[in-house]
């Protein structure tokens, strides 16, 4: 196991980035599967969060885009931001014009902290360790030292960093519904970070991680994480 108190560098087999108007975020769930890629189980994103919905698409992205590509023993973590916001809201809505028994049972398994990478995870049929890390404005750097530590798990040959967001803050009406969807988006980038034991594509970046890491100042996940593969690429090339 990699010790975060050392630098280290992520080989970083693949990089995918989504970002989402909130109101198409809906499409999303019944969208057809990418060519190459498992096909999710019948109406499996109905009640995810938003978050989880980009996520899984984004991850679906990725895995087409590497021909032959094997995840079964892959594992996954993700790096919401504040994720199940506006379904709490409904939530709170509800429960105080009609009490408890208004609340869905879907709350809990689709907007916790696990849940995206559970979703990612069940969805996909990886078999690898799942969890989910970070939860709020540091959820990316958070997520990148957690890779860190555990790009080397035996029996893992590889490891899918899933970091999400919903830039923009939509205004709600009373019913915790977004009147405003067009204002917002919903961010993910996936990462699939390979250990070097595994036989899997060569690296295209090498990504320094240490126990200071610190994001670049940038407006969203997918900003962020480019910029960082950028400067990993140029010091890679100098």
């Amino acid at each position: 196991m990699t010790s975060v108190h050392q630098p280290c560098r992520l080989p970083v087999v693949a990089s995918e980035p989504l970002s989402v108007p909130l109101a198409d975020v809906d499409g999303l769930r019944t969208a057809l599967d990418p060519e190459g890629c498992p096909p999710l189980p019948k109406r499996f994103l109905r009640h995810a969060d938003e978050q989880s919905v980009v996520a899984v698409r984004a991850v679906q992205r990725a895995i087409a885009a590497i021909p032959g590509i094997d995840c079964s023993r892959h594992g996954v973590i993700a790096a919401p931001c504040q994720a199940g916001r506006i379904a709490s809201s409904q939530t709170l809505s509800k429960y105080a014009d009609g009490g408890g028994v208004t609340v869905s049972t879907h709350i809990v398994p689709q907007a916790s902290l696990h849940s995206l990478a559970a979703a990612v995870s069940v969805g996909l049929g990886m078999h690898g360790p799942s969890l989910g890390v970070g939860g709020g404005p540091r959820a990316l750097q958070e997520g990148l030292l957690t890779t860190a530590a555990l790009v080397d798990t035996p029996g893992v040959d590889g490891w899918w960093l899933v970091a999400s967001e919903l830039v923009g803050e939509p205004q709600l009406n009373a019913d915790g519904q977004a009147g405003d969807a067009t204002s917002a988006r919903v961010e993910a980038v996936a990462l699939l970070v390979s250990p070097a034991s595994a036989a899997a594509p060569s690296p295209q970046w090498w990504l320094p991680v240490d126990e200071s890491l610190a994001t670049p100042h940038a407006p969203s996940i997918v900003s962020a994480v480019h910029h960082l593969l950028a400067a990993a690429a140029a010091r890679e090339a100098a």
